[in-house]
């Protein structure tokens, strides 16, 4: 793989609108085009106080799922330009919660769990796929 950007430590970009635009320009136009549909993308640089993570809002469940096959594309361009390994969390909203596509592999085997309201980041309920 091609170097896309080299962030040096002393240049190290903590703005996260920087980090989306930098991630949107590296992509190929196809992934591109995929985050563009999203509702929001936002880029927790290395340093914050959580693990450094990519949060992709989605409208749909396809679109969900198209960002979230893409994993293996996206986490690496995104640690050449952050600098450190980070996680992606890609999801859609129902009613009773948001509904993720399991990037992490926490998961296994559903790709699909649901965090309602009350118990998101405590409780991971496996989907059917």
């Amino acid at each position: 793989m091609n170097q896309v950007y080299n962030v040096e430590e002393s240049k190290v970009i903590r703005d996260s609108e920087q980090l989306e635009n930098l991630l949107l320009e590296a992509c190929d136009p196809e992934t591109r085009a995929l985050l563009r549909l999203a509702i929001d993308v936002n880029v927790w640089p290395c340093g914050h106080p959580a693990k450094p993570t990519l949060t992709v809002h989605c409208k749909s469940r396809e679109v969900t799922e198209a960002i979230g096959m893409r994993q293996g594309y996206i986490k690496p361009l995104l640690k050449q330009i952050i600098g450190c390994p980070a996680s992606m969390a890609v999801y859609y909203n129902i009613s009773e919660g948001s509904v993720y596509f399991d990037t992490e592999g926490e998961v296994t085997p559903a790709k699909w769990y649901l965090c309602n309201r009350k118990d998101c980041g405590h409780m991971k309920i496996p989907l059917p796929g």
